[in-house]
């Protein structure tokens, strides 16, 4: 899709729809406009038939007096409550009505609505990403309809500074086509997105990126006594993978971002219901964000030594799976009892944060749609957040309150490591209380925790954000994308 950016004014830009933001019992801010109208719409504002609530709608049409075609007002709410998290929101949701209008062009205004403490930067980035992320449309396998599927060919977006719109709206591609690509990644089917695919997709980013890469399969992994892998591995006949990825190795600082990356979860021998397998080619989202991330990382030059660490298996139940009872020991000597196979993604990540923590980074991020404990404390509205180290875990926070993909801390605390201890080895994948499941979202996280020796670390527990069963204003149905934007932001701000 074309993105124009124009310094013009709204009644001479020819489009066939322009977007014109309006906050409750305010001014309207485009008069002349309304004057060459005839105060069409400030009759219809002051007649209360459009009073700018948030998200409401209300259609001008322009009958030749102006160049736009058409006037889509929309209503953003209270201007004292106007951030970017719904100039974002908004963005998303007019692009999708003008697209399921049939319109393949428009234009907005929105870039000039004031958002307390922003620039006109920070406010293009993030239109530019509502829109973007609002119109993804996952249409791979569609064959009979595709072709009627309305699209959006083009975008103008009016500004009274464009140097510096141009350079949030190069951001906010970059940003939202990355999220976008960890959707396409996502959706996709298990029996196409294996191990070996995303490990090739891989090669390609490092290749058009100058990306330095290193790829273990079955039997570097073997050689390297990765038996965590290797062991959630046996049931599947697709070989599994650890991908590592690095950009600017000669930066001085490094951060270590580990991605679980499970291409297909039927919990092994200790099976999922079917209602609970039908999404579990989702299972790899993690490795997906850190995938994209650290693409972004090598585009946008971010000075620092961005390593990204992918575990690929599949997690299945053939003749030589894994089964419950079993030990394996770890890259790092420590012993597993297997309690239960479907907590398997623990099991890869251990033996990646282990490996990722031997290359000294200063920091260590896992993200991995770990447990189903996650959504029941915090629904889709956010990602667990659990760090042994307090600037690390606030400087992610930070990071999610400016992008809006949430998160939020759970308490890591003796009494959940004292249940992951093993009877018979080092430690158990499962928590020891009499259900095994009780506080699931720590205790797996505080499994990884005891593969980390003394490295700054925090987890993000995403199984509630990457996937998402309806869709939002710029948040699509299934693959939502969640963890690039924040990676992002975090990484930049690094100090």
């Amino acid at each position: 899709m074309k993105i124009n950016v124009k310094k013009d004014k709204s009644e001479n830009t020819k489009t066939e729809v322009l977007i014109i933001g309006h906050f409750e019992k305010e001014k309207f801010s485009h008069p002349a406009l309304d004057k060459k109208l005839k105060g069409r719409i400030s009759k219809a504002i002051k007649e209360k038939k459009f009073e700018g609530e948030f998200k409401q709608l209300h259609s001008v049409s322009s009958l030749g007096l102006i160049a736009p075609e058409k006037i889509l007002l929309v209503g953003l709410g209270k201007k004292k409550e106007f951030d970017l998290e719904k100039l974002r929101k908004i963005s998303g949701f007019t692009a999708k009505v003008v697209r399921d209008g049939k319109v393949t062009s428009f234009a907005t205004t929105l870039t000039e609505e004031d958002v307390k403490g922003r620039n006109i930067e920070e406010k293009s980035l993030t239109i530019v990403e509502g829109i973007l992320l609002g119109l993804y449309q996952f249409d791979r396998y569609k064959t009979e309809e595709k072709e009627k599927q309305p699209k959006v060919r083009e975008v103008t977006l009016l500004t009274s500074d464009v140097k510096k719109s141009k350079t949030g709206v190069k951001k906010g591609e970059i940003l939202a086509n990355a999220t976008n690509y960890v959707r396409d990644l996502v959706n996709m089917p298990a029996c196409e997105a294996t191990p070996t695919y995303i490990a090739n997709e891989a090669k390609k980013i490092a290749k058009q990126h100058k990306i330095k890469i290193r790829i273990f399969g079955k039997k570097e992994l073997e050689k390297k006594k990765m038996n965590a892998i290797l062991g959630v591995s046996k049931g599947s006949s697709q070989e599994p993978k650890l991908v590592v990825l690095e950009t600017n190795p000669k930066a001085k600082k490094k951060i270590a971002l580990v991605g679980k990356g499970i291409t297909f979860d039927s919990g092994g021998l200790d099976i999922k219901p079917e209602s609970f397998m039908l999404d579990m080619k989702s299972d790899m989202a993690g490795a997906a964000a850190v995938l994209a991330t650290v693409m972004v990382a090598a585009k946008l030059k971010i000075l620092i030594n961005v390593l990204g660490v992918m575990a690929l298996t599949e997690n299945m139940p053939g003749a030589s799976a894994q089964k419950p009872g079993d030990i394996v020991t770890a890259y790092n000597k420590k012993t597993i009892e297997i309690a239960n196979t479907d907590a398997e993604g623990r099991l890869v990540l251990a033996d990646a944060v282990a490996y990722a923590e031997e290359q000294k980074p200063a920091a260590i991020i896992d993200l991995a749609t770990l447990t189903g404990s996650c959504i029941v404390v915090l629904g889709y509205s956010g990602a667990v957040l659990v760090s042994n180290n307090d600037k690390l875990k606030n400087a992610i926070k930070k990071s999610a309150d400016e992008t809006f993909e949430r998160v939020w801390e759970l308490p890591l605390w003796d009494d959940f490591r004292e249940a992951i201890k093993g009877e018979i080895a080092d430690v158990r994948n499962l928590g020891k209380f009499p259900k095994g499941y009780e506080a699931g979202t720590i205790t797996a996280a505080t499994f990884i925790e005891a593969f980390i020796e003394k490295t700054p670390w925090a987890h993000l527990d995403i199984a509630g954000t990457a996937w998402y069963e309806q869709e939002k204003e710029y948040i699509s149905k299934a693959a939502t994308g969640y963890g690039v934007r924040l990676l992002i932001h975090f990484l930049e701000n690094w100090k």
